[in-house]
């Protein structure tokens, strides 16, 4: 296997690396703009909720109504801090994905940069071994005077 042939077969590797990188960043970005949606649902629960017991604390309340609102802002601003740290997760899940493709779109840009100078140096010596060739037939064909 030749140098070139080598050095695509590598840049080739790198590229399906980097795609495969490029595809779970996305779903990476995709996952933490859905639980962001997420958590903007539930605050916007919290606030239509807490507007109700404002209004139903207005008007008055009995025990077992000021309990039951208790009860469910508990559960509710749970959900929200749940969610908060799900969101701290994909968002770190999100940087790591972002290095990695990083990473390998480098790899990648390397290996093509090296396979153009690989390529560059081949024609440079063939370009050199033909000009060497052509030299020598000029020499022999001048010492047998076929260039007369």
């Amino acid at each position: 296997m030749t140098k070139i042939k080598r050095f695509k077969q590598l840049e080739k590797m790198a590229e399906h690396a980097c795609d495969k990188a490029g595809r779970e960043l996305g779903q990476a970005q995709e996952s933490h703009s859905k639980e962001q949606a997420q958590l903007e649902q539930l605050t916007g629960f919290f606030e239509e909720y807490r507007q109700r017991f404002h209004d139903a604390g207005a008007s008055g309340m009995n025990a077992r109504q000021l309990g039951d609102f208790r009860a469910f802002f508990g559960q509710l601003d749970k959900a929200i801090e749940t969610q908060r740290q799900t969101l701290v997760d994909l968002g770190a899940k999100v940087m790591e994905r972002q290095t990695q493709w990083i990473a390998k779109h480098q790899r990648t840009q390397s290996l093509s940069n090296a396979l153009v100078q690989v390529q560059k140096e081949q024609l440079l010596q063939r370009n050199k071994r033909e000009q060497k060739e052509i030299d020598e037939r000029s020499g022999l064909a001048g010492k047998c005077g076929w260039g007369d």
